[in-house]
């Protein structure tokens, strides 16, 4: 029997178990299983993607295994139904596949020295060390995660930021080491694993959401605090392990940045070949086209100037499109800004060029950008500062300007070149706090306590509890 996910009805149905059928006959695996035992009778579909901690997607698919399987059935939800729909993926999958070969894949333990691997092993899955760091340089905390903004957007206790670490933790518990998790640089330190600790219990200990509205986030906060506790009791209750996890974090990161260099060197060599190839290609098609016109000027009698400027104007336009078609969008602008130079009234020439040419703005960008954090990645801040402010100047994204912000405070001292970043990440993200206190921050360095001030105020509007917010605030005001 095969099955899709509109076989499981709407997003407010609920699966129920069938007792006439015998699980362990059928051959489904471990995460399908567990997404089993999550159906009671009582959860809507919608609900158990939000718990399983798999994503939405998976869970969908886990769910129509399970159904393909006659191992459970879907009773139709009373009142208003919504119908499940997925949206068709493909740019997406381009994109992760193209990021895949970007960044390397690396095995667990990947860079650890062999007596480390063997003690961590033997301390159990806890232990495991993740082949390379959850987020790249340059990408903050979540990296690449997608957030279900359904889920950010239900109406419970909770803020904003609270709701998003709450569903990242939850989503990544095994992609992420120890120090990760907590939001630590690695140490072998019991005193900072303890405070990193406190620090952790103080949002997610159980305690804190006691007689709080917060719907199914409960049972999030309930599995990520009890994660975070065994990491803790683990790492405090034996220095041994402590100092050897530590150990194998940091040889995991200097062999991720080794490989992300070797990664470089290579893409480096095939962006050579490759523009050696199309300058080859650009200089027979340049002949062509020379001794075209040539031939073309010899069998006409009287020069049109007008009809031939048209007619390059044409040939630009067509051969811009056809780069288009295949994806080459530099190449497609530059062609089609030639078009627009020869037929400058041509409003379908025009059109044509600004949209390419935006396209064409953001891979400049992110080119730049993939050239900066991998210099960042390998000790050369002041490089990679040049290469992430071409990016901002070809597309000037929000995240982008914050964290050459942040870059250009702590290695320039350039804190009016920060704050005009800072602000541009502000305007284009109001609601969002790191950008207000980042702002707050280069505000409070360059001796603008009233704007400063503001600024804090502000950001302890939009999250009344963000701790950097509430600190830096106290500190201005001491002033």
């Amino acid at each position: 029997m095969s099955a899709t996910a509109a076989d499981l009805g709407a997003w407010e149905d609920v699966p129920r178990r069938r007792p006439d059928v015998d699980v362990t006959a059928a051959p489904i695996d471990s995460k399908a299983a567990f997404v089993l035992t999550r159906i009671d009778g009582l959860t809507p579909i919608l609900d158990i993607c939000a718990m399983s901690g798999f994503g939405q997607r998976e869970t969908l698919g886990m769910l129509v295994e399970l159904y393909a399987h006659g191992l459970i059935e879907v009773q139709p939800a009373d009142g208003k139904r919504r119908p499940i729909k997925l949206r068709d993926r493909a740019g997406r999958e381009r994109r992760a596949a193209q990021a895949g070969r970007d960044r390397p894949n690396l095995p667990d333990f990947n860079g650890v020295e062999p007596a480390d691997v063997h003690a961590l092993r033997r301390a159990g899955p806890l232990f495991r060390v993740p082949g390379q760091p959850f987020a790249e340089p340059g990408q903050g905390r979540y990296g690449t995660h997608r957030f279900d903004k359904r889920r950010l957007l239900v109406r419970n206790a909770l803020t904003l930021e609270q709701k998003k670490e709450i569903l990242f933790l939850a989503a990544n518990l095994d992609a992420l080491d120890h120090f990760e998790f907590f939001g630590v640089e690695p140490t072998a330190e019991r005193r900072a694993i303890k405070k990193a600790y406190f620090a952790f219990s103080k949002r997610f200990h159980p305690d804190t959401v006691f007689r709080k509205e917060v719907g199914d986030y409960k049972a999030l906060i309930e599995r990520i605090f009890k994660r975070g506790t065994e990491i803790y009791e683990s790492l405090s209750s034996d220095a041994a392990l402590r100092e050897t996890y530590a150990r194998a974090i940091e040889a995991r990161d200097a062999a991720y940045r080794r490989s992300l260099e070797g990664e470089r060197r290579k893409q480096e060599g095939e962006r050579r070949e490759k523009l050696k190839a199309e300058a080859e290609r650009r200089k027979v098609a340049l002949r062509e086209r020379l001794a075209s016109n040539t031939r073309h000027r010899r069998q006409s009698t009287v020069a049109n100037p007008v009809a031939e400027r048209l007619e390059r104007a044409e040939r630009y336009y067509k051969e811009g499109m056809a780069h288009y078609q295949s994806e080459n969008f530099i190449p497609a602008s530059n062609t089609l800004r030639l078009a627009v130079s020869f037929d400058p009234k041509n409003e379908h020439y025009r059109q044509a060029f600004e949209k390419v040419n935006e396209r064409a703005r953001q891979v400049r960008a992110e080119q730049y950008w993939k050239a900066g954090y991998l210099q960042e990645s390998v000790g050369r801040p002041r490089e990679a500062l040049q290469s992430y402010l071409e990016a901002i100047e070809a597309w000037p994204r929000h995240d982008y300007c914050a964290h050459v912000a942040e870059l250009l405070v702590e290695h320039t001292g350039d804190l009016r070149r920060a704050a005009d970043l800072a602000e541009q990440a502000v305007a284009a993200e109001p609601q969002e706090v790191d950008y207000l206190v980042l702002l707050g921050r280069i505000y409070g360095e360059a001796n603008l306590a009233k704007k400063a001030q503001g600024v804090f105020e502000r950001a302890l509007e939009i999250d009344p509890k963000n701790d950097d917010a509430k600190q830096a605030l106290k500190s201005i005001k001491r002033r």
